[in-house]
């Protein structure tokens, strides 16, 4: 018997290359029903490309970002004092990719270190997110702020805030290490071709319009959709490769 669950195991294993095979030439079936007039095709990257200009954040977008990390940077330095320059807010996400709109998210981490890895405590990340909303309401009465919410039962433990000066949400974690890496990664493969960033753009779009681009209603995060553009664009022919030093691309 432990042979036949052995079999059976392995034949429930699909080869990479058969997946592979077998996706391609689905692919392949779809493309031959559709009715497409190439003819089309370059009104359509016209059009594709004033929609990305439209999504572009102006030279304020950037300005009015810049000037929230610094905010709360000095925030965390009046909170926690100032210990051979840290704690420091960094930005992540979004804004630090390239791939944010004027209506997107910041996202912060309050960071201790420059450490990569995340060494903090949990309990550490929960008590720094109730100090931090603790200075945030008070704010929130100033009329500075609204919207002030934290929630540190979450995986992440987080403090949402809004800036009542410039509209942006402001979602601040603590030693988020990880999401600044993916950042830096996804800022890497942004700068090999302009149009990893354009169909990034045009795809995030297209997920907020049709209601697919939300984690907590169990459909796809921003990262996720970022990186399914990564993958298609390694796809051949390959948009996205690497190609070490001894080798011809």
């Amino acid at each position: 018997r432990s042979g036949d669950s052995e079999e059976e195991a392995s034949s429930m294993v699909w080869d990479s290359q058969d997946l592979r095979g077998r996706a391609e030439h689905n692919e392949e079936q779809l493309l031959a029903a559709m009715s497409v007039d190439p003819g089309r095709f370059p009104a359509l990257n016209d059009l594709l490309l004033e929609v990305y200009a439209v999504l572009r954040p102006k030279p304020t977008d950037y300005e009015q970002r810049n000037a929230l990390v610094d905010v709360f940077s000095k925030m965390a330095t009046r909170i926690f004092g100032n210990d051979n320059g840290f704690p420091v807010v960094q930005a992540f996400g979004s804004f630090t990719m390239d791939l944010f709109t004027p209506k997107s998210d910041l996202d912060l981490s309050v960071n201790f270190s420059a450490e990569i890895e995340d060494q903090c405590p949990r309990k550490k990340k929960m008590k720094v997110v109730r100090k931090f909303a603790k200075v945030l309401y008070s704010l929130q009465r100033d009329g500075i702020y609204c919207g002030v919410l934290p929630v540190v039962s979450a995986k992440v433990p987080i403090v949402n805030v809004i800036d009542r000066g410039t509209g942006i949400e402001c979602d601040v974690t603590v030693e988020n290490k990880d999401g600044m890496t993916r950042s830096m990664i996804i800022k890497l493969i942004s700068s090999l071709d302009e149009r990893f960033q354009i169909l990034s753009y045009l795809v995030k779009t297209w997920a907020k319009i049709h209601d697919v681009n939300s984690p907590t209603a169990q459909t796809m995060s921003s990262m996720s959709i970022i990186s399914l553009v990564a993958f298609h664009l390694q796809r051949r022919p390959a948009i996205l490769q690497y190609c070490p030093r001894s080798l011809p691309c």
